[in-house]
C-alpha cells in the first residue's frame, strides 16, 4: 500500500503522541511504565513548529511519524509506527525519507537514542552503535547509535 510523508498539522499533535505511546506499548512494556513515559513522549504543537516532522500516512490516515532535530546535534528524535503497521516495511521507507531530508539540510550523520527493542531495526538499516545514554524518564541506559545519511 502506498504511503505519503506529510508535515503534520499542529492540531495533529495528540494523534502523534498517541501513536508514540501505542508503538512503545508494542514492545510489551506494562501500562504503569507507559503512563510514566507518556509525558516524555508527548508531541506538542510547538515541537512540530520547531523541528522537521513528517507524518507517515496511508489512505490519508496517520500510521506513524518521525522527527529530526538539528540542534545541538542532528538527531532522529522520534520514529514511531502504529502497531498495526509494524513489520510491513514502513520503517524502512521512513528511514529512506529521513536520510533524504537530512541530506537536503546538509546533514551527513544523525544520532539516534534507541529503545533497546528497536536497536536491531536501526542496525539493520545501517546504523552503528557508538555507546549508551542515560534515560531519566526510563531510568535505564539506552543504545546510542549513529546513522550516516549517504545513499
Amino acid at each position: 500500500m502506498p504511503i505519503v510523508f506529510k508535515k503534520p498539522l499542529l492540531s495533529e499533535s495528540d494523534t502523534l503522541s498517541e501513536i508514540a505511546i501505542l508503538a512503545k506499548g508494542h514492545w510489551g512494556y506494562p501500562q504503569h511504565l507507559l503512563d510514566l513515559w507518556r509525558e516524555s513522549l508527548r508531541i506538542e504543537p510547538e515541537y512540530i513548529e520547531a523541528n522537521t516532522l513528517r507524518a507517515i500516512c496511508m489512505d490519508q490516515k496517520i500510521v506513524g511519524f518521525f522527527a529530526l532535530v538539528e540542534k545541538p546535534k542532528p538527531t532522529l528524535d522520534h520514529l514511531w509506527l502504529h502497531p498495526s503497521v509494524i513489520g510491513q516495511g514502513y520503517g524502512k521507507l521512513a528511514i529512506a525519507e529521513i536520510k533524504r531530508l537530512a541530506r537536503e539540510r546538509g546533514i551527513t550523520e544523525l544520532i539516534i537514542i534507541s529503545d533497546p527493542n528497536a536497536e536491531g531495526f536501526y542496525l539493520h538499516q545501517g546504523a552503528t552503535r557508538i555507546g549508551e545514554q542515560q534515560s531519566i524518564p526510563q531510568n535505564r541506559m539506552l543504545p546510542k547509535l549513529l546513522l550516516r545519511t549517504e545513499p
